[in-house]
């Protein structure tokens, strides 16, 4: 199946993933990776500046939500990916590919929409039976947000929920967007 072309733009939001070589697990504890991709994230940002809504970090894959100001989603994610994959290899240790294929994406258009891809990211430790409550999950940008605290990058978060609702909204079950099904 061939890949479909890439939206550009500068106007909507991106929802990104990518995953692992065959599902497998990263070869790193997730705290190591973390770091990586946080060193990683600031690096491509720095020459591709983009604007990170939320990035949320799993056992074998990523979610992240961003807009690219200069309409260059492929130039980022070239450069994010690629480093990331060396920093995992020169602390694992490994060779050949990290992930197992290009990242996914899907342009956000509407507001709604947004809404739900926003929840979405963040529910994936939840749907992973990881913890209960979106904030628990220690591998998120929601929990810089949550508490104040600097990011590598600077976070362009949209709705800043901390009080008790906007977490239980946040909390509220949000099914797949219908992008990656």
């Amino acid at each position: 199946m061939p890949r479909k072309d890439l939206i550009r733009t500068n106007e909507f939001p991106y929802h990104v993933t990518a995953r692992c070589h065959n599902k497998e697990w990263f070869e790193l504890p997730l705290s190591i990776v973390w770091k990586l991709a946080e060193y990683s994230l600031k690096e491509a940002h720095e020459m591709f500046p983009i604007e990170l809504i939320n990035f949320v970090l799993m056992s074998n894959h990523y979610h992240m939500i961003l807009i690219t100001p200069e309409a260059n989603l492929d130039k980022f994610m070239r450069e994010f990916n690629r480093r990331l994959t060396l920093r995992i290899h020169r602390y694992a240790g490994t060779v050949n590919q990290v992930f197992g294929g290009r990242y996914k994406w899907c342009v956000i258009s509407a507001n709604n929409y947004f809404m739900n891809c926003y929840r979405y990211v963040y529910q994936n430790p939840i749907r992973a039976g990881i913890v209960k409550r979106c904030e628990d999950y220690p591998y998120s940008t929601l929990r810089f947000i949550i508490k104040g605290k600097q990011f590598s990058i600077p976070i362009y978060d949209r709705y800043g929920f901390k009080d008790e609702w906007g977490l239980a909204w946040l909390n509220e079950k949000v099914e797949l967007p219908n992008c990656f099904r």
